[in-house]
């Protein structure tokens, strides 16, 4: 057996077989978000997540918490901790941390397939003079901790992010660079991003159907189901007799709202209507 770490899961490689089969559309795969993106809009979506130190006793085990956070320009976690919490007087002797963040697992879903990042560092107290910004943006990531704040026996502590691992489901996974992570921009459709899924798979299977068979290359589909939308586009899963797969169709232009999100399916359907027309379908 080789000693060499595995850099992905032994899976059926779908875009081959639909390559092989003719019914991946013609030119180069449609946008989406880097993994740094990724990334970032996942933390950014959260304000909790399993803070992990090194315990002082039992000596050098993992100590894992759960804390609140919010986030700096960087991305950068900002916590307001009790200087008695085992976390803090763990930081305290050695500086090491992560913190963990996951997405939301739909009711029957795999939490498996969901994403999560883990922000590997040094937590640094917060001093005096960047207080006052640290308070800012953790309050307005956790407003209920105002009427602890004043507290004297908590400080901010920053995790100072160096390495970072993320996992956006089977199949999706590497380390990303942290200077990549800090410059990337949290998605901007990520708080809306919930209500468009419902809206279209409660309003608008046919229109899915017509993306799949006219605009993604899978012409068998009889229903399909949208699991996913960012800046750059969407993703489905669509079913047929030969069974499910998943499916990402770009947007013509980058969405920042969801009224251009909005335009911009109404267009593709209008699309993919004409090519349905053109074929007799």
């Amino acid at each position: 057996m080789s000693d060499r770490r595995p850099t992905g899961h032994d899976v059926p490689d779908e875009d081959d077989a639909a390559s092989a089969s003719g019914t991946r559309p013609p030119g180069p795969p449609p946008p989406e978000p880097s993994h740094a993106e990724r990334c970032r809009t996942l933390v950014a979506s959260a304000t909790r997540g399993a803070l992990s130190t090194i315990a002082v006793d039992p000596a050098g085990y993992p100590y894992g918490s759960v804390a609140t956070y919010g986030l700096d320009d960087a991305g950068n976690p900002l916590f307001f901790v009790s200087l008695m919490a085992e976390h803090t007087q763990n930081a305290i002797k050695d500086p090491r941390g992560s913190l963990l963040v996951t997405e939301p697992v739909p009711d029957g879903a795999d939490p498996l397939a969901s994403g999560r990042a883990t922000l590997m560092g040094l937590l640094t107290r917060v001093d005096d003079a960047d207080r006052p910004a640290a308070q800012g943006r953790y309050l307005a990531a956790n407003p209920t901790a105002e009427y602890y704040i004043g507290f004297g026996d908590f400080a901010f502590y920053r995790l100072d992010v160096g390495s970072i691992r993320y996992v956006g489901g089977y199949g999706r996974m590497s380390w990303v660079d942290a200077g990549q992570y800090a410059a990337a921009e949290p998605d901007p459709l990520a708080g809306s991003a919930a209500g468009i899924i419902g809206h279209m798979n409660a309003d608008h299977a046919e229109a899915q159907v017509l993306y799949c068979r006219h605009l993604a290359g899978r012409p068998d589909t009889t229903a399909a189901t949208m699991s996913a939308v960012d800046r750059y586009g969407f993703e489905m899963v669509a079913e047929g007799p030969t069974g499910r797969a998943a499916v990402r169709l770009g947007f013509p232009e980058p969405c920042s709202t969801g009224e251009e999100v909005r335009r911009a399916m109404v267009a593709m359907v209008a699309d993919a209507r004409r090519r349905a027309a053109f074929v007799g379908d």
